[in-house]
């Protein structure tokens, strides 16, 4: 017998409470599908969506988060769902607590179909660790999405260029004005790839030193451009980093 709407909305909440998604396979449908609207991610398959939402609840232990608040609301074709977390911040021990998500997920003949979910990033980003916020640096530099990129900067942040060529200041200063510099090259490079990635913890939880290659395409021809940092970051932001980096080197992938 179908599940009814609030038995898959119970469901749904006993799990995400839980931070374990593996119990939602026997209320999601073969072809549900999972999205992030705000990112433009998306998994689709009873699988791919439960690997999605464990990975979630992975990074959420990361974060510290304690406990979640679920509140569920019946539609017209299926449920809402809102989150509230609440935590310590495992890099200053500071306890939060904020609405961390909603979503609407759709449920057809006893299963869910779809789960569009709109997290709280701003807030979500106050309590990230280091290492996270640099994942999403590279996943911005990648996809070329340089508001995204400048966003994770801190308003006041200072960058510096140590290895500037002639014509490149070696400092910038301000999110604004980095974000029209990110602006500036994209009309002339197009980022393909990174790689050859490390991370390097330190003893300073605020400081992160990286190494990593990024591919791209300038004026159509193939490059890599190699890359040393040093990044401090508070609260989820960078709020200062120094950038090493070698010339382009154009090469056939």
């Amino acid at each position: 017998m179908p599940h009814t709407v609030s038995e898959v909305a119970a469901s749904v909440a006993q799990a995400l409470s839980s931070f374990d998604p593996a119990p939602l396979a026997t209320v999601l449908a073969d072809d549900a599908v999972y999205e992030t609207p705000f990112t433009g991610d998306r998994a689709e398959g009873r699988d791919a969506v439960l690997s999605t939402l464990a990975a979630g609840s992975t990074r959420a232990r990361a974060i510290g988060l304690e406990k979640v608040q679920v509140t569920t609301t019946e539609t017209a074709d299926g449920f809402a769902v809102e989150l509230i977390a609440e935590g310590r911040n495992p890099h200053t021990g500071d306890t939060y607590r904020f609405p961390s998500s909603v979503g609407m997920l759709n449920v057809r003949d006893g299963k869910v179909t779809r789960y569009r979910d709109y997290p709280n990033v701003g807030a979500a980003s106050t309590v990230m660790g280091t290492e996270a916020v640099f994942e999403r640096f590279l996943a911005a530099s990648v996809d070329n999405r340089w508001d995204d990129l400048a966003d994770l900067y801190a308003e006041d942040v200072v960058i510096e260029i140590p290895f500037a060529p002639a014509g490149v200041p070696t400092m910038t200063q301000g999110r604004e004005e980095l974000r029209k510099r990110f602006h500036q090259a994209a009309s002339r490079r197009r980022i393909t790839k990174a790689d050859r990635v490390v991370v390097h913890q330190t003893s300073d939880p605020e400081v992160l030193v990286t190494e990593f290659d990024l591919h791209g395409e300038m004026e159509g021809k193939p490059y890599v451009s190699t890359y040393a940092m040093v990044m401090t970051m508070r609260e989820g932001r960078i709020v200062r980093s120094r950038d090493y980096s070698g010339p382009p080197v154009t090469r056939q992938e």
